[in-house]
């Protein structure tokens, strides 16, 4: 491991053990599951670890959990961190710095994270699904106004239409567009429906899942401990990554962040006040 991963590997070894003590289900997500199966820890040229709980184990642990972490982690998610642009948390290490490009102008925390998201159900009903996706489109493009605009996943004729919100005042704090979209989409419960989806990680159909992809969960090994991924792991990274098992080429082999300072041994707060 480098010193990078080093650091959210501690932290996901705190996570670990307060949902053992909440007594909370988690699982390992997106790239932190293809690691897990193939390489037994960290993809080499990956630096982040993904979790998710379900809606309501991640209600409980954004409720309980900063009581269990120690002093130097912080439970960012848009009600602790006011200008944090995203409907899921992220537990910082406030020693480090890990300043990505599109949220550098940002005042929130900046330091190496575990990423955690919720996992939420969705409707049965075509209508609602239509429904559900075009609202969460709005969403998205409010949300947008956050980022600087190179950073946003929209076409240019939308970045527009931010950059022309922004020069208006538009955009300057996230809080209530993130809060709505929190209501949105946490009103379908994983409980009550057959397919589960992780809206927080932006890929449209590849985060929507039969619920048996996730099942209970099995036990696997990474980076030397035990760790739960989804049951059916196979089709689970099927669907995200397709062939998973052939090696990627050289010129793919990132991360996919755009990093403007990462550090692993100085506060992002020694950097922020250089600027």
């Amino acid at each position: 491991m480098n010193d990078y991963q080093k650091v959210s590997f501690e932290i996901l070894k705190v996570f670990i053990d307060i949902c053992e003590k909440l007594n909370l289900k988690y699982y390992l997500a997106c790239g932190s599951v293809l690691g897990t199966v193939k390489y037994h820890g960290f993809i080499p040229w990956d630096d982040d670890i993904d979790v998710c709980l379900l809606r309501p184990d991640y209600e409980i642990f954004v409720r309980e959990a900063p009581q269990y972490l120690p002093p130097y982690l912080f439970l960012q998610n848009y009600k602790t961190d006011p200008a944090f642009p995203s409907i899921t948390s992220k537990i910082r290490d406030c020693r480090t710095t890990w300043i990505e490009k599109g949220v550098a102008h940002l005042d929130i925390n900046h330091g190496i994270y575990l990423d955690v998201f919720p996992i939420d159900g969705y409707p049965k009903d075509i209508k609602a699904q239509k429904e559900l996706e075009k609202r969460k489109m709005a969403f998205e493009r409010v949300r947008a106004l956050s980022y600087s605009t190179k950073y946003n996943p929209f076409s240019i004729r939308t970045n527009l239409v931010i950059l022309k919100k922004k020069l208006f005042g538009k955009g300057k704090s996230s809080f209530e567009n993130i809060r709505e979209y929190e209501k949105l989409v946490s009103k379908y419960s994983p409980f009550d429906s057959e397919v589960w989806c992780n809206h927080g990680n932006w890929q449209g159909k590849l985060e929507y899942a039969d619920k048996s992809q996730y099942g209970e969960g099995v036990s696997a090994i990474f980076e030397g401990i035990e760790v739960r991924i989804p049951e059916d792991y196979d089709a689970y990274l099927t669907q995200k990554y397709g062939d998973w098992r052939a090696d990627l080429p050289l010129n793919k082999r990132n991360s996919g962040h755009d990093i403007l300072i990462m550090d692993a041994s100085k506060s992002y707060l020694e950097y922020i006040r250089k600027t």
